[in-house]
């Protein structure tokens, strides 16, 4: 909403990315430019994501900010009449696939974009359908809350909950019964990655409520322009130079607050 800044909307379907600008000019309540991206962004597909960013370069020339908010969510099997009846274990590919290799593709392209603006911000979307407690194991917990922990082993450890669900063998190894939730895990996991990798730059996950929107049918509680307040104030927030924001990345935000992984608060 900050005068000076342009948002740009990316959506894997350009129309849809263009009527989500429009509502919002319409609304009256932005002072920033707000643009479509002109080409379709699609989590599932490696030379769209190339593309989309492609243009960014071309026409921008850097990022400021990189906000991931994709996903798909199987609230229903046939994620409310759009596609045949999925049972759970041909959910783990696609969900996997999309909402954490998706946004790890789209993050790692982004980077160097990232890189020439002077406060870069990554800000990762996820749910409190990805905290810790939904490991069953807690060998997996310090897999993947290890300080070590590198992009590379995340990366096979979620190729790894895919296989064992497709396999039936899931349970007895320590996974959940929710590929949402793991692929949200996931998506925390990598924050942390990346906040350790890249000094400097402000990442962070939130946790925006359960808001309503298409992905769930718009049966959700959560004001919309509400769950994306904190992302919001996590954009604009000023960055101390001393420590290089170092105290304020890699960190998981709810409701304007940093909160544990666990969701369990002392």
């Amino acid at each position: 909403t900050e005068a000076g800044f342009t948002a740009i909307i990316a959506c894997r379907d350009v129309a849809l990315g263009q009527k989500a600008v429009d509502d919002l000019k319409d609304g009256g309540e932005y002072e920033c430019d707000v643009v479509a991206l002109p080409v379709p962004l699609d989590l599932t597909d490696g030379s769209f994501i190339v593309a989309a960013v492609k243009h960014v370069e071309q026409e921008y020339g850097r990022l400021d900010v990189l906000i991931n908010n994709a996903a798909i969510c199987f609230n229903d099997p046939t994620l409310y009449g759009k596609v045949e009846h999925t049972p759970f274990q041909n959910q783990a590919d696609i969900t996997i696939r999309t909402n954490y290799f998706g946004t790890l593709k789209v993050t790692q392209e982004c980077l160097p974009l990232l890189k020439q603006a002077t406060s870069p911000r990554i800000i990762n979307v996820a749910s409190a359908a990805g905290r810790l407690t939904i490991l069953r194991s807690q060998e997996l917990v310090d897999k993947f809350t290890s300080n070590t922990l590198t992009e590379p082993q995340l990366s096979t450890l979620m190729e790894q909950f895919v296989s064992d669900v497709q396999n039936g063998t899931h349970e007895g190894k320590g996974w959940p019964n929710t590929c949402y939730g793991m692929s949200k895990l996931g998506i925390i996991a990598l924050t942390k990655i990346l906040a350790r990798e890249n000094e400097g730059m402000l990442v962070n996950s939130v946790d925006p409520g359960y808001c309503k929107t298409d992905q769930n049918n718009n049966q959700g509680t959560v004001d919309p322009a509400d769950g994306a307040y904190t992302p919001y104030l996590l954009a604009l927030m000023e960055q101390d130079e001393e420590d290089d924001g170092e105290d304020m990345s890699g960190l998981h935000f709810y409701e304007q607050q940093e909160i544990p992984w666990s969701y369990l608060l002392q």
